[in-house]
């Protein structure tokens, strides 16, 4: 069983996610020891110093990025800069949300996707909020605002989002795969 001393240093060595072990699962408690396992992950992230943190993951990222890592990068950067409450990210395969997820951006990631399967690994990443969304229209163009309309609701219904905060919004500018490449500044 993890001590709660190792769940705070993985969160502050930069662990996406931390687990019960099969003995605390399956053990007496297993809802108490989830319980106190959030509350340590909470705290520690309180230390956790992320302009910095981003920083040196930045500086650490081979060049040339590809598109996907530069808006991601960029992103993190925006949030930074305007004091944005959320990112935005609209998403098919689920990489602009991890990558996003990578950089440590200080705010909640709202990644909206229409495939349940990606939604469930989403969870596994760090400030990253997976969305299901049932494509309503069958207008590319239409379909992706309509999603980040709904990411937009979620977070008004998780009290993250107030009407006229800056949300970044990060998407594609094209349809399909691969095709992240751009980003947005909004007011809810």
């Amino acid at each position: 069983m993890l001590s709660g001393s190792d769940v705070a240093n993985a969160v502050l060595d930069g662990a996406d996610c931390v687990m019960l072990s099969g003995e605390t699962a399956k053990g007496q408690y297993p809802v108490e020891a989830l319980s106190t396992m959030a509350q340590i992950c909470k705290q520690a992230e309180t230390a956790i110093f992320y302009t910095k943190a981003s920083e040196e993951l930045i500086r650490m990222t081979p060049t040339p990025t590809d598109d996907a890592h530069t808006i991601a990068i960029a992103a993190n950067s925006a949030v930074q800069s305007c004091h944005a409450v959320a990112v935005i990210c609209v998403t098919v395969t689920g990489r602009a949300a991890t990558l996003l997820s990578r950089y440590r951006p200080p705010v909640p990631i709202f990644a909206v996707c229409r495939d349940r399967m990606i939604r469930r690994q989403l969870h596994l990443w760090r400030g990253v909020f997976p969305l299901y969304f049932e494509a309503q229209s069958t207008d590319w163009r239409v379909d992706l605002y309509d999603r980040i309309r709904y990411g937009i609701k979620c977070g008004k219904e998780r009290k993250v989002i107030r009407d006229g905060d800056l949300l970044i919004i990060v998407s594609g500018a094209t349809q399909g795969y691969g095709a992240t490449n751009g980003l947005r500044i909004i007011k809810a």
